[in-house]
């Protein structure tokens, strides 16, 4: 079997680690697989779960802060320990290679960089796994700028963008492998054509996911609808928390919006929901899109990078740039009159997910690339 040293940029199941694990589980009868993590986590569990060798030591992202002056006062020590930890990393990978004699390394994600520094150390392939803008979806501060990145981004042996929009924005040629993450098996897809009465937001309640244009989209949409409910799926930090929960009191829509915080029958809303919402603003690929698809639901998608991509034409869901084109779009998905309209966008939706977003067809084309490796 192939040995691969996986090394995550987290240990929270959300979007990367979860689709990571669509990997380990894809292709367990074929890869052994020993996965690095930062840190104790719910990821660590399900690893567990699957008798997966786990490996944890702490290590940061390739990012830095300088918003504050304390940020410049603690920059110093933050490369320190930065750097720090990857060499004390590097030695506990050393010592399990020497067991395991791993035949590449994969990185999960753009935001970590040791993958890249070990397998030169240790003279054996890195595959990278583009998953993120970085800047523009999560606001991060790319050490060394984005021009440096570009370069060492190349110095991997394959690289892997979850999106044609993460390639393009990388400016990588067309040797680097645009694989779309692997959300569902096919024998989980779901069709339920009969819809409760509300929306669903899944994801992080922050600016750069969109959650207050839902919230103002919403309240307008309110004015001509008074049964439609609005459910938020996700956490967020106390300032954005706090922030929202104000508008909504402030607007008297505790009736109508439901925070229901992290949830893990996300799917399960989605199979009869009217409409998954993704607002974010800048979205390299988009987990939920895709699980929507394949739960039956109709997307109403921001049309901008990964999801633009991802729904592609209002075949597969409904997009809108502004405000008052999100309103109108949920006007639509609950208008009566366009019941079978909206079925037929589901059933285009759930094959086309089928087709680009199934575990099946991630995990196929991940073992082509190890096996492409020298």
């Amino acid at each position: 079997m192939t040995n691969v040293l996986f090394i995550s940029q987290d240990a929270v199941l959300y979007g990367a680690p979860k689709s990571m694990l669509n990997i380990i589980d894809g292709l367990k009868d074929k890869v052994n697989f020993t996965i690095l993590v930062p840190y104790e986590g719910d990821l660590v569990e399900e690893l567990k779960k699957r008798n997966v060798n786990v490996l944890i030591s702490r290590y940061y992202f390739e990012e830095y802060l300088l918003d504050s002056f304390k940020d410049y006062i603690l920059f110093p020590y933050r490369m320190l320990r930065h750097y720090k930890s990857i060499f004390k990393t590097y030695k506990l990978v050393k010592t399990i290679h020497k067991k395991e004699a791993f035949h590449s390394i994969h990185s999960n994600s753009g935001v970590i960089r040791l993958g890249l520094y070990f397998s030169k150390w240790l003279k054996i392939p890195h595959v990278w796994h583009l998953r993120e803008f970085q800047k523009e979806d999560y606001k991060i501060n790319i050490l060394y700028g984005l021009s440096y990145f570009k370069k060492i981004i190349k110095k991997s042996d394959k690289i892997i963008c979850v999106s044609n929009a993460i390639r393009n924005h990388f400016e990588l040629d067309s040797t680097a492998n645009v694989i779309y993450n692997g959300v569902l098996q096919i024998k989980e897809r779901k069709l339920d054509y009969a819809k409760d009465n509300y929306f669903i937001y899944a994801s992080s309640l922050s600016v750069e996911k969109g959650i207050f244009d839902v919230l103002k989209a919403f309240n307008i949409f309110t004015k001509t609808n008074t049964t439609t409910e609005l459910l938020i799926c996700g956490t967020g930090n106390q300032e954005h928390t706090n922030a929202i929960s104000q508008y909504i009191n402030e607007n008297n829509l505790s009736i109508r919006i439901k925070l229901l915080g992290y949830r893990t029958d996300v799917l399960s809303l989605l199979t009869k929901a009217k409409a998954c919402i993704m607002a974010s603003h800048s979205e390299a690929f988009g987990r939920t899109t895709a699980e929507a698809m394949f739960m039956g639901c109709p997307i109403i998608g921001k049309a901008t990078a990964g999801t633009l991509e991802i729904i592609e034409s209002n075949k597969y869901g409904f997009l809108y740039n502004t405000i008052d084109e999100l309103v109108f779009c949920m006007q639509e998905v609950t208008n009566q009159n366009n019941i079978k309209n909206i079925n037929t966008i589901i059933e285009n939706a759930q094959e086309r997910a089928v087709q680009l977003f199934s575990q099946e067809q991630l995990c196929d084309k991940v073992f082509a690339v190890y096996k492409q490796l020298k």
